[in-house]
């Protein structure tokens, strides 16, 4: 290559179990990095950083002055998305030099480009955009149709919560086999953290004997209660063997099951959620109750999908 050539965008192969980041180019990026290099780091995995370059974006970009100004860009977009992914890796390799850290730009949106390196990668890390309207979040296509579709865990990092591992890990449970794989996971984190995990059984309406159950304290409402705990207990019996060091907590609450599971996060490191969703680009289906964790979670989501 002489001198005069452009030097190569790094292209490196998403390594087998990694931890990988998904960069977009806005104020996001550090704190996804920072998020992804720590869940690497305690779970001794590589790091590999993805920052999709869309041709559509570039072409999008040097249309803008003809279209009058119409258009609103995405962040990145433009000659300098060529620099983002080289000054983020520069970054990474200073600030944690024992960690195996590679990374890539394909010519993909991003998330295609983020559901194919979820594809024997340990966990996929994205941002979202800042809360709009009634505190809900604003999920971006890429955030959300990557938590719809990944074939690893997905974790979403909506700007401006805090993202320290401090905190219980907080997971809901309903008895579904997703919600069993996502409280399995949910309790080796909390091991790999140091911290304690939180099991929150939320239901709404219940009939005993022809009855609706509405006041606590009666025999009604504890036989509802009893048997919710038992469920969870029910799931959490093997992890309990499997985990013994990790203290958890079972919470048995009457409400909607988003709402319930966003207020029982109010001091959670990370909230954990099951989905039924599928791979592939079939159709959109996440779930309404982790759709609504999503939105208005007070800390990072890992979207978790029981094996197929």
């Amino acid at each position: 290559m002489s001198s005069a050539d452009p030097a190569p965008r790094p292209d490196d192969p998403v390594p087998a179990g990694a931890v990988v980041a998904g960069l977009d180019g806005s104020d996001r990026d550090t704190t996804v990095l920072e998020f992804a290099a720590g869940a690497a780091t305690r779970a001794r995995h590589p790091l590999h950083l993805l920052h999709a370059h869309e041709m559509g974006g570039e072409l999008l970009a040097a249309d803008a002055p003809a279209l009058g100004g119409i258009l609103t860009l995405g962040p990145g977009a433009g000659l300098a998305d060529d620099d983002i992914l080289e000054s983020t890796l520069a970054e990474a390799h200073s600030r944690w030099p024992e960690l195996p850290i590679t990374g890539s730009q394909p010519w993909d949106r991003p998330e295609r480009a983020l559901v194919d390196a979820s594809r024997g990668a340990y966990l996929v890390v994205v941002g979202a955009e800042p809360r709009r309207g009634l505190d809900r979040l604003l999920l971006g296509r890429s955030s959300l149709a990557t938590a719809m579709h990944a074939d690893c865990p997905v974790v979403v990092i909506p700007e401006g919560v805090r993202t320290g591992p401090e905190g219980p890990v907080v997971v809901g449970v309903d008895g579904s086999a997703h919600s069993r794989a996502a409280a399995e996971r949910a309790l080796w984190i909390a091991g790999v953290r140091g911290t304690s995990a939180v099991v929150v059984v939320a239901w709404y309406l219940e009939m005993v004997d022809g009855v609706v159950v509405t006041t606590p304290g009666t025999p009604e409402w504890d036989t509802v209660t009893a048997r919710y705990r038992a469920m969870a207990e029910s799931v959490l019996e093997p992890l309990r063997e499997r985990y013994p060091d990790v203290p958890v907590e079972v919470r048995v609450v009457r409400g909607p099951a988003a709402p319930t599971l966003v207020e029982q996060a109010v001091d959670a490191g990370l909230v954990v959620v099951g989905s039924r969703g599928r791979g592939g680009f079939a159709g959109m289906l996440l779930g309404s109750v982790s759709q609504q964790i999503l939105e208005t979670a007070p800390c990072p989501v890992m979207v978790i999908r029981a094996p197929r």
